[in-house]
């Protein structure tokens, strides 16, 4: 590792390991953000995962061996993985109760109580490693050691779009509705893709993220499509 490999014949892998850890995601996300500063001829969309990078090309622009040397010339300079180059953005939240039905269940596994779950979690700046499963949801973190928490026993048919998801020291943030096992501690009135929008996904992986807590009756006020975004 790394390794670069094909994907069909539009496109290539980037793989930087076989299993999950935090700085093999900021390798894929670094890697993402250096190409996208100047895109190799041909290249038509990247996107980062946990572990790997996937990138597409016009097989009648150029060729996968083009385009794998380009990757192989920027793999051999030093990628920055410490540098945040996403934006920053504040997510409004509503926690508990009907919006977060498991709130008590995952304050029971981490010891705490349900209010220092919320403080907890609140405090935390995630960033969005990766975007998958259904169009705009967001898989962030890595939240503290103390979110180690497992999925939970049973899958739920569904959960709203908006739904704050808690596992594995991951806030997963799903823009449709969705089945899951993951616990669900709160809820937010904004969702982050829209195909009216332009562009569609308000949410990039490497933007940081901070959920705020409102109550519902504010939620009800914000417009979905609202991220307050801070300007460092």
């Amino acid at each position: 590792f790394p390794k670069i490999s094909p994907l069909g014949d539009k496109g290539l892998i980037v793989e930087f390991g076989d299993y999950f850890d935090i700085n093999l995601n900021k390798k894929a996300l670094a890697l993402d953000f250096i190409l996208n500063k100047s895109l190799p001829y041909g290249v038509t969309e990247t996107a980062p995962t946990l572990i790997s990078l996937m990138v597409r090309f016009n097989p009648f622009e150029t060729t996968y061996e083009f385009v794998a040397e380009k990757i192989l010339f920027l793999l051999e300079s030093d990628l920055d993985i410490s540098a945040n180059n996403g934006r920053l953005f504040i997510i409004p939240a509503v926690y508990g109760e009907e919006d977060g039905p498991d709130l008590d269940e995952v304050a029971d596994l981490m010891e705490m109580s349900a209010d220092q779950v919320i403080s907890n979690h609140s405090e935390c700046e995630q960033q969005v490693m990766m975007l998958g499963f259904g169009a705009g949801c967001s898989y962030c973190g890595l939240l503290p050691p103390i979110w180690d928490i497992p999925r939970g026993d049973k899958i739920k048919p569904s959960v709203p779009g908006g739904s704050l998801l808690i596992a594995l020291r991951q806030t997963v943030f799903p823009s449709t509705s969705m089945p899951t096992g993951w616990r669900q501690i709160g809820k937010s009135p904004c969702l982050t893709f829209d195909l009216d929008k332009s562009p569609n996904f308000l949410l990039n992986a490497g933007d940081r993220i901070r959920f705020e807590k409102v109550s519902k009756s504010r939620a009800k006020l914000i417009p979905h499509d609202t991220l307050w975004e801070t300007f460092e």
